[in-house]
Formats: C-alpha cells, sequence, structure tokens
C-alpha cells in the first residue's frame, strides 16, 4: 500500500507539475496587437512583392536579375533601419542565364504564333531558325543509333503528344478542418528503400551530349505534367538532377505549351509539312561563378551573440515572374522584419531575415548558409548534397556520417523559420518531429486562433529551405500555408506571377511570422533542439 501511495503521489505530482511547465512560456499579447496594427494599417509587402516581380521579374541565380533583386533588397534593409544588411557570398554556384527574346511561329500549313519559353542554361539560336520539324523521341540506345547523324541543324520535337483532359476539381483551395486535423496525424516513417525505380537507359548528360555533336538547330518539348494545360507551361531545369547549372553550352531548347506541341504532332500524323519558324537569345554568365544570400539584421540586446533567423528564397524560374515560388516568402520576410523595426522593437536575440539563392538547385543558398556559419557531418553531407541524394534521403541525410563537426555559432542560433509554399495564409506550423517545442508554440499560437492559425503538425514536411537547419540539430520549420491554386497551375510555371498572390494572406502571413520570431527572440531559453543520432563535436 505504501508504494501505491508513492506512486499515486508522484503522478499527481506530476499532473500538476506538466501545465504549469507549458504555463510558463510567455506570451506578450500586447506585442501581437502592435504587430497586427502596424502590419495591417501600413503594409508595404505588395510594395515589396510588385518590385521583386513587376520591375525585376524572373531571377535565375548568376544573372543581372538576380544581382539587381539581391542590391535592391540590401538597400530596402537598410532604407528600413536595419542593421549589417549585406549581400553575402556563399559558395561557388555554376552559371549565369537569361532569356532576352523568344519568337516561335508555326507558319504552315496554318499560321499561329506559339506560346513558348526557353530552357534555363540552353544557348539561343544564333538567329532565325526556319523548318519542318521532326519527331525524335528518344528513351533508349536504339533511339539513339536510329537518329544519330540525322539531325543536324533540325527543329526536334523530343517528346511524344499528350493528351490535355478537362480539370473536375477546383483549382484554388483553402485546408478545410478535416484536412488540418489530417496534418495533425502523423504517420511512422518508413526508412527510405535503395532504388526507387528503374534507371533510365540513357542518361540526361549522354543524350545532351549526343545532341551537341549531332548540332541540332532547336529543341522543342512539350510542357509536361498535370499543371501544364489549358496555356500554363511549366518551365523549369531538373534534368541530370538538377545539374543543369554547371553544364556549359547546351542545345538550344524551348518548352511548348502542351496544345501547342499536340496539334503539331497531329498535323505530321496527317502527312501533312509543318512550317515553324523560332528566334532564341540567351546568355550564359560565367565570369563570378559565386552564389549570393542577402541578409539583414536587427541586433540583440541582452543575449549576445544569439539569433533567430526568417527568411525564403529569392532565386526562381524563367516562366513568370517567380511571385508564389517564392518572391511571396522574401517578402512575407521582410515585411515581418520591416514591422518589427517600425514598432522598435528591442529584442534580446539577433534577429536575422536571410533571402536565399539557389533554392530551386538543391537549396544551395540555405545550404551554403548553414555548412559556412553553422557546420557540417564528416562526409560534407550539406556541402555536397544533390537532387539525387536528396530523393533518396531527404529525411535523413546524416546517415553514414560519424560525427557532425560544428562551428561556435551552432550553439547561438534558436531556431529559423520560412516561408515556401505560395501566398496562402498561415495556418499553423511544421515541427519536424520536435516533440519539445509543441507547448512552446501552442502558447504562442493562442492570440493567433482568431487569424486562422490553429495546427501543429509534428510530421516533417520538405522543400523548402529549413531543411539544411534542420538536418544538423538546428530548429528548422516551415509554415502550413492554405494551399490555394499553387498546385497544380502556378508552381514553376508561366502563372507564377503577382496577380496571383493573395494580398490578404501574405499580410496575415506576415504577421504570424513576426510574431513567432519575436517571440523567439524574446524566451529567456533557446527553442529546444531534437536529438541527434550522431555526436557533435565543436570545431
Amino acid at each position: 500500500m505504501k508504494r501505491n501511495r508513492l506512486l499515486t503521489a508522484a503522478l499527481a505530482l506530476a499532473v500538476l507539475l506538466i501545465p504549469v511547465a507549458f504555463s510558463q512560456e510567455k506570451v506578450d499579447v500586447g506585442m501581437v496587437n502592435r504587430i497586427w496594427e502596424e502590419g495591417v494599417n501600413r503594409s508595404k509587402i505588395m510594395e515589396t512583392l510588385s518590385y521583386l516581380t513587376d520591375v525585376i521579374g524572373p531571377r535565375i541565380p548568376g544573372s543581372p536579375a538576380m544581382n539587381k533583386a539581391c542590391e535592391w533588397a540590401k538597400s530596402k534593409f537598410s532604407e528600413w533601419g536595419m542593421a549589417n544588411a549585406a549581400v553575402e557570398p556563399c559558395g561557388e554556384f555554376g552559371l549565369g542565364w537569361v532569356n532576352e527574346y523568344i519568337s516561335v511561329h508555326m507558319l504552315e500549313p496554318a499560321y499561329s504564333p506559339l506560346l513558348a519559353y526557353a530552357k534555363p542554361w540552353t544557348l539561343g539560336t544564333q538567329g532565325k531558325i526556319k523548318g519542318q520539324p521532326v519527331l525524335a523521341v528518344i528513351r533508349t540506345k536504339s533511339d539513339l543509333e536510329k537518329w544519330r547523324g540525322k539531325l543536324k541543324g533540325a527543329i526536334v520535337l523530343t517528346d511524344p503528344p499528350r493528351q490535355v483532359h478537362p480539370a473536375f476539381k477546383p483549382i484554388a483551395r483553402r485546408y478545410t478542418d478535416e484536412d488540418l486535423k489530417e496534418l495533425t496525424e502523423t504517420p511512422i516513417p518508413l526508412q527510405p528503400k535503395d532504388g526507387g525505380g528503374e534507371k533510365p537507359e540513357i542518361k540526361w548528360e549522354e543524350l545532351e551530349e549526343f545532341y551537341k555533336s549531332e548540332e541540332v538547330g532547336l529543341l522543342i518539348e512539350s510542357s509536361e505534367g498535370s499543371r501544364s494545360d489549358f496555356g500554363t507551361v511549366k518551365v523549369d531545369a531538373y534534368e541530370g538532377m538538377g545539374k543543369n547549372h554547371l553544364i556549359p553550352r547546351q542545345s538550344p531548347r524551348i518548352v511548348l505549351a502542351a496544345e501547342a506541341y499536340a496539334r503539331i504532332c497531329r498535323i505530321l500524323d496527317l502527312k501533312v509539312a509543318v512550317t515553324l519558324e523560332a528566334e532564341v537569345k540567351n546568355t550564359i554568365f560565367d565570369q563570378d561563378k559565386m552564389g549570393y544570400n542577402v541578409v539583414a539584421e536587427i541586433p540583440g540586446l541582452d543575449k549576445k551573440g544569439e539569433v533567430v533567423m526568417l527568411g525564403g528564397h529569392i532565386d526562381s524560374w524563367a516562366g513568370g515572374t517567380g511571385a508564389v515560388d517564392d518572391a511571396s516568402g522574401c517578402a512575407v520576410a521582410m515585411e515581418a522584419v520591416r514591422i518589427l523595426k517600425a514598432l522598435g522593437v528591442k529584442p534580446k536575440r539577433t534577429i536575422r531575415a536571410a533571402l536565399w539563392t539557389g533554392e530551386e538547385e538543391g537549396f544551395y543558398g540555405s545550404r551554403g548558409y548553414v555548412f559556412t556559419h553553422f557546420g557540417d557531418t564528416d562526409k560534407d553531407s550539406l556541402k555536397s548534397v544533390d537532387f539525387e541524394a536528396y530523393e533518396k534521403n531527404w529525411r535523413n541525410p546524416l546517415a553514414g556520417s560519424n560525427k557532425l563537426i560544428v562551428k561556435p555559432e551552432y550553439n547561438k542560433i534558436s531556431g529559423y523559420f520560412n516561408y515556401d509554399n505560395g501566398s496562402g495564409r498561415i495556418r499553423g506550423i511544421y515541427i519536424q518531429e520536435n516533440f519539445q517545442v509543441r507547448p512552446i508554440f501552442e502558447e504562442w499560437m493562442k492570440p493567433l486562433r482568431d487569424l486562422g492559425v490553429t495546427t501543429i503538425a509534428l510530421q516533417p514536411t520538405e522543400g523548402t529551405d529549413h531543411l539544411p537547419f534542420d538536418w544538423i540539430g538546428i530548429p528548422g520549420f516551415q509554415f502550413i500555408q492554405d494551399p490555394l491554386d499553387y498546385f497544380p497551375t502556378l508552381h514553376h510555371t508561366n502563372q507564377d506571377v503577382y496577380d496571383h498572390c493573395v494580398a490578404e494572406d501574405l499580410v496575415q502571413s506576415a504577421v504570424v511570422m513576426a510574431s513567432f520570431v519575436y517571440f523567439t527572440a524574446m524566451r529567456d531559453e533557446m527553442l529546444p533542439r531534437k536529438p541527434l543520432p550522431i555526436p557533435v563535436e565543436v570545431k
């Protein structure tokens, strides 16, 4: 009986202590009110977004537009009174690229202007090219030999045509209560399997070398995927597992709207001659191969050297103007720190905003920042990661490493908050299987519930710049955002423009991000970290 009484007393004490421990988290509701008032009544977010997208346009790393975007963002940070605004190198990236002109037409059997976009890092046509297209779908070694010596100067259609289907579901949507509940039901992750399907018989690099040796005039591919119908053209460059920016002098290549591509193929099937005319002007930049991030700070006063970070990626693809992916994230992060600076906050920890380069090439800018400032494994897991490695093992990139070798700054960063899933409002946060931050974030979200911020998802999410932080044990988070029409119609397409960004959602998101960052900066302790599977050694 004595033993049972002790156990009962211990359980009762534990029950009493748990809510007390959680309730100790300080939440300055008055500051949330001030952030809301500044963010709603004096917002600059759409002005910031417009300049990045409408004026500067698409931002391929290493291009003049990217350089202009970085310098402009740096100047805005300085204008708002931020300290230490800088364009900071993050390691060698590769080639810069820009499309300067494109014009594609079908002249015969009936005239039609064609909706087409240049493929990043490819060469132009060196003037106007005119001729009959050849459908040459090359997927196997035998296909390669079939067309060898037959494509010099040719306009080559590289894909079989595909049928466009009507969409029976709404294009845009918000998360329902059921959707958000499902996000909280965390599945147990399985270990990734080796392989992942059949390997292609011809690697992309081998096929590209073939086209170069053939001296093709122009390669035309059909816009692919379900998000590439009804005049939506998907324009990115993931071939070769994201190594395009490293491969010089790629053959001229464009992406054509699926409907126009299929029409040309149908005409050819009817044994009717087709005449196409195209001119593409692209420029490769190889003088400065470095990548650059933009950083700026609100200095901390009490906890010298400690920092909380926030950001999004400033690079984009070339089809649209990179508005939802991810000028929205940059505008939200910039607006969040503008709000805090305008309110004259005196944070304990330094608040540091970062706009990353090369996210589309495998989190290049954020990875470079993390391994430069915080550390890497003994296998250079962060420094050397590519799309192939990422796709196979994004949940466990430390696999195969013996230890994490960190720098002094590693123990000074409390956390990083990222925004990169379109322009949908924040509905909660993915906590990346970090059980210990749940009670903290639950308290922070209470004054934000009326803004729709209600959900904490224990499960991890992928595909954004929070991952390099999370991979080495730094608390890194991506917000849960309403999907809107990010998929299927905007992500990496010509529709990724300012007009598809929802202003009220972005205003809400900046208020929420500013609140989370402020709370992190003002905590007595840094955010708790997940346990790591390998030992940590300070360099």
